[in-house]
């Protein structure tokens, strides 16, 4: 597993979506409506239901970006499963950087967050479904290998991706020690 930085270069500020927030949410825009609407319309009530969490990230006073969190079984994912796969894992359900401040490196440092995060709560398996254009970016900067053959091939706008947080190399250096 990759080592992942611990600093913030952009001074990013995470903060948990509250009430508060509401009239701030309408000035997002990241460039993908649907993403927009769900942070105006519908984060804070599946937070608050506890169906996600949702994140705002902040430079300063200015919402550059959001993330939203859930846990979900592994099985959900997979048509016809079996019992060994009803695991949890956690699920970026969303991620989005504004407009203004994308290719800035905050998408990273997001990312970066949510590996600490799962590390801390000792979580194995990180999903996401990653837009077709951007899944090489996970597999490029943090591991993450797509679940589905046919997501590539086909000519799907998803690519269901899992990374596995499980570090056999630190398993051995230590019990070889």
């Amino acid at each position: 597993m990759k080592d992942f930085p611990t600093s913030n270069t952009n001074n990013l500020i995470h903060k948990i979506i509250s009430i508060d927030d509401l009239p701030q949410l309408k000035k997002f825009r990241c460039g993908n409506g649907s993403m927009d609407l769900f942070l105006e319309t519908e984060a804070y009530p599946s937070h608050i239901e506890r169906e996600s969490s949702t994140t705002l990230v902040y430079i300063d006073t200015k919402l550059v970006g959001y993330y939203t969190l859930r846990h979900i079984n592994l099985s959900s994912l997979f048509a016809g499963s079996t019992p060994e796969e009803e695991i949890g894992v956690l699920d970026i359900a969303r991620l989005a950087v504004d407009s203004d401040f994308q290719d800035n490196g905050i998408g990273k440092e997001i990312v970066n967050n949510i590996f600490h995060m799962a590390i801390q709560l000792n979580e194995r398996f990180i999903v996401l479904d990653a837009v077709k254009e951007k899944w090489t970016w996970y597999k490029d900067n943090f591991e993450f290998d797509n679940l589905f053959e046919d997501d590539i091939v086909a000519n799907s706008d998803i690519v269901t991706m899992i990374a596995d947080l499980y570090d056999q190399d630190l398993v051995e250096r230590y019990y070889d020690a």
